[in-house]
């Protein structure tokens, strides 16, 4: 059983069946993942455009959340590697939505996945993306930066672009699928890529604020770092120190954190390469923003 869809040409037939075949695909996913997944609202209404699945992306069976709750067959957009310890009704799931691997160091790979993405969407085919670049292991963002390539699509192929939001609630997966994102009302990339990451943030917001209160200074500093590590416990092949490579960011940006590192000399350093510096450089970020997560 092949685990990725990987043909140089896809066809409107293989987009034809695998939409016959999604309930089959909603069942699967719903069987493989570890708990009971729960669709809180969905606001996107279809309008016979193809459409561009937008979801946050912060743990493992988040692909099963959404395959599980969208209505229409979507192909994945998948970071290549790994597939063959996935479970075999994992497998056979993103068999049967099909797979667009891609390597997300290599830049001719983002390169020609973008142009699957763009052939299927021609096809009338639906594609489900995680524009964040990996997991959204932050404690203080809610979203971060997303790919523009989406966009692109978008633009070229007259799709929708829906925003989808996931998250852990007690026990369950809780799914949040929004309206149809308007991006052609912002008149530049960035403001629209900046609209779409401030609509799966709200939507993310909408769930977090459906788990019991907590106060931030009541939860140890060593919470987090152990939320985390049981998250990639669960994945054997993904390292954090990597998956925080693949972060999507602007040529050029410097982030909050660098600047603030460098404003009190210090070195500036991830969570994966010295968890203590992390911590304080996190605290001096906690004075300029208003953490949100906890």
């Amino acid at each position: 059983m092949p685990t990725t869809f990987n043909s140089p040409s896809i066809s409107r037939y293989s987009i034809w069946w695998r939409k016959r075949l999604h309930k089959l695909v909603r069942v699967l996913a719903r069987v493989s993942a570890k708990r009971k997944i729960k669709l809180i609202r969905n606001s996107f209404v279809p309008n016979g455009r193809p459409t561009i699945y937008a979801s946050t992306h912060v743990f493992r069976d988040d692909i099963a959340c959404a395959l599980s709750t969208i209505e229409e067959n979507a192909f994945v957009l998948y970071g290549a590697g790994g597939d063959s310890d996935l479970p075999r009704k994992e497998q056979i799931a993103f068999w049967l939505t099909g797979q667009i691997p891609v390597r997300r160091g290599e830049k001719e790979s983002r390169r020609k996945s973008l142009q699957k993405i763009m052939q299927i969407l021609k096809k009338q085919g639906n594609i489900l993306i995680y524009p964040e670049a990996s997991w959204n292991i932050s404690s203080a963002l809610l979203v971060k930066k997303l790919w523009w390539g989406l966009l692109e699509a978008a633009k070229s192929t007259e799709a929708n672009i829906v925003p989808v939001a996931v998250w852990l609630v007690g026990e369950e997966y809780h799914v949040i699928i929004g309206e149809n994102f308007k991006h052609k009302k912002f008149s530049s990339r960035d403001e629209q890529i900046a609209a779409l990451r401030d609509e799966m943030a709200t939507l993310t917001w909408t769930l977090i604020e459906m788990q019991p209160l907590a106060r931030r200074k009541d939860i140890s500093n060593e919470y987090w770092l152990g939320h985390i590590k049981r998250l990639f416990d669960s994945v054997p092949w993904l390292v954090i120190a990597e998956e925080e490579n693949y972060d999507f960011r602007p040529k050029g940006e410097i982030s909050l954190g660098e600047i603030l590192a460098e404003m009190h000399g210090i070195e500036y350093k991830s969570m994966a390469a010295d968890y203590e510096q992390y911590q304080r450089i996190e605290r001096l970020i906690d004075c300029w923003t208003k953490p949100v997560r906890f």
